[in-house]
């Protein structure tokens, strides 16, 4: 069994921020549902893995894992704006506030069967597994990995971004002029928005100092929105996804079952 593999050179394409035609979205869309998953049996065909979490995730068919507190569906793989590559499923949860649920959350990341295990603990330096130290090495190796969120309310834009930069806050405390700036992109892309309810964000980290941002209405990322080019605010906003005290523990513990998994077998 095998785990993502730690990408010495990133595919990817330069970022469009412009809105491609209405065919190429149809192309994309094409990608990021695919009818039927490449997954292998001994014949030699590719296994994707299974997700299974504290959240009661199940399977839908092969294309798609539904998280089970809010009936999200997410497909299985994705291909996002600015990167073409295709990233897998690792984990699902939800978030919530005054137990009232806000959106649903799936973590993919580029997944290859060219490293195996042995190689993949060489590399992040792990002979026992802890999920700390994994999120960590995952958060720091050049792979790429990106957030899926769905909303699962409507919810204005101020008030979405204010808590996304509450976590930050957390590793943050006093900006220096860099963080400022990408902390003002990531700030504008979203005031004077109505996130209604079914809109997916996606934040996909190609490399430390650049993540990218697609929103879209539904599951359909056409585009690239904003990009971020601080190394240390991406990693402030995973961490508060993945760190000690996550936004959302059931994402953490779902996309931690799978890596101990996947790790230790």
């Amino acid at each position: 069994m095998s785990l993502a593999s730690v990408v010495p050179s990133v595919r990817r394409v330069s970022p469009v921020f412009a809105r491609p035609t209405v065919s190429s979205c149809r192309w994309a869309c094409m990608r990021h549902f695919p009818l039927g998953v490449r997954h292998f049996t001994r014949s030699g065909a590719r296994r994707l893995p299974v997700v299974a979490s504290a959240a009661g995730d199940s399977a839908v068919g092969d294309a798609f894992v539904t998280e089970g507190s809010t009936n999200v569906k997410f497909p299985r793989e994705l291909t996002v704006p600015g990167y073409t590559g295709s990233l897998v499923i690792l984990g699902t949860g939800y978030r919530d506030k005054f137990f009232v649920k806000e959106y649903a959350a799936a973590f993919y990341m580029d997944y290859s069967l060219s490293i195996d295990t042995e190689q993949w603990k060489q590399k992040i330096g792990m002979e026992s597994f802890d999920s700390n130290s994994v999120f960590d090495a995952i958060f720091k190796a050049q792979v790429v990995k990106s957030l899926s969120i769905n909303l699962v309310r409507d919810v204005d834009g101020k008030t979405f971004v204010n808590a996304l930069n509450d976590v930050i806050a957390r590793q943050i405390k006093e900006p220096n002029v860099e963080e400022e700036s990408s902390l003002s992109t990531f700030q504008n892309i979203f005031l004077g928005r109505n996130l209604k309810q079914g809109t997916s964000i996606y934040l996909t980290w190609l490399e430390p100092s650049r993540m990218l941002i697609s929103i879209s209405e539904n599951q359909d990322p056409c585009q690239v929105d904003a990009e971020i080019k601080s190394a240390t605010v991406n990693y402030a906003l995973y961490n508060g996804f993945f760190g000690n005290s996550p936004v959302s523990p059931s994402l953490r513990s779902s996309t931690s079952k799978l890596l101990e998994a996947l790790l230790m077998k």
